[in-house]
């Protein structure tokens, strides 16, 4: 059960530069001096272009040639919204894989009993244990963890984690679970990524007590719009009443369209009314490649155009996630 079939392709050189903000010349002379061989198994002295690298070496190239921090103090990420369709799972996916690339160990975690993102990771989650297994103590939560490719793992999901509500609401500290139950996972895993179902639900909770940053999907709609403020006063709510310190909020404008008023109209909505959970860096646009890419279980960086809108916007997403939640003094050393 594991997706290494899925990415035998490879990634390009081009797409290593891509994601580095390296020039050729540096990846290239990366590759040269560790000798560094294609997917064919043979090391290219010349003419790299057009070569592929597995995921394992293109690892070790991005690790050799970018000073990104590595100490990583916001571990926890959850996906967010009680809107369904905003796009939740396809980011989450996304920003899992890429970190991957990018030399970080990863755990995927699946908090929707309709399993879309376990999907996605080419898992056929219906004997798999899930977080009821290991909230409920059915098993420990390394019997549930998944490798999906090198640097990623997943806890997938399937129809039992419906019951888990139930569950839930027998437990003390019912809204402190997980973390409680996946405490330990925070010293095995540099990134720690949930995707949630689309509900006000006591599992949601627990995934919002959890997580360190809630990232807030957002389509670019009235509708959407419409629904954040009652979320966000929902949120609030919550950390008062559980007395315990706002998380960091982060809204991830999705889904924008250039020639569209209405996704204009919304863009300027939430920068005037929620300026300070947006950043400016980045809108993530509409894009079949990200469709695309859901469907044939493979991240943008492994078919995708280094011209891609898709491509972009993911990365720099997955930039501003690595900024705030990486230790500022490793920043300021390199």
């Amino acid at each position: 059960m594991s997706l290494e079939n899925n990415l035998k392709d490879g990634l390009a050189q081009r797409i290593i530069c891509k994601l580095t903000k390296a020039v050729p010349s540096t990846v290239s002379r990366c590759i040269a001096k560790h000798k560094i061989p294609g997917l064919d198994g043979v090391y290219h002295e010349r003419g790299t272009k057009g070569i592929r690298y597995s995921l394992s070496d293109a690892r070790k190239i991005i690790k050799d040639i970018t000073n990104i921090p590595r100490k990583v103090i916001k571990k926890k990420h959850a996906f967010y919204n009680f809107k369904g369709g905003t796009g939740k799972t396809s980011l989450c996916f996304q920003i899992a894989h890429h970190l991957s690339i990018m030399g970080y160990n990863v755990l995927a975690i699946d908090a929707d009993p309709q399993a879309h993102l376990s999907t996605s990771f080419g898992l056929m989650s219906g004997d798999c244990m899930t977080l009821y297994d290991v909230i409920t103590q059915s098993c420990a939560f390394e019997e549930a963890i998944i490798e999906v490719s090198e640097g990623l793992a997943c806890i997938p999901s399937n129809l039992s984690l419906t019951k888990l509500e139930v569950e839930l609401s027998g437990l003390p500290k019912r809204e402190e679970r997980m973390l409680i139950d996946l405490k330990p996972l925070e010293n095995k895993y540099d990134f720690i990524l949930i995707d949630t179902n689309p509900t006000i639900s006591v599992l949601n909770r627990n995934v919002i007590c959890y997580s360190d940053s809630i990232h807030i999907v957002c389509e670019t709609h009235p509708y959407s719009l419409n629904g954040l403020k009652i979320l966000i006063d929902d949120l609030e709510k919550f950390f008062r009443l559980m007395l315990v310190d706002a998380k960091h909020l982060n809204i991830i404008p999705n889904k924008y369209e250039d020639r569209s008023i209405n996704s204009a109209e919304c863009i300027a909505a939430l920068r005037k009314y929620y300026g300070q959970y947006l950043s400016q860096e980045f809108i993530i646009r509409r894009s079949e490649d990200i469709i695309t890419s859901s469907k044939v279980g493979k991240p943008l960086a492994y078919f995708a155009k280094t011209n891609s809108n898709a491509l972009q916007d993911i990365i720099d997403l997955m930039y501003h996630i690595i900024n705030f939640s990486t230790d500022s003094n490793e920043k300021n050393k390199k």
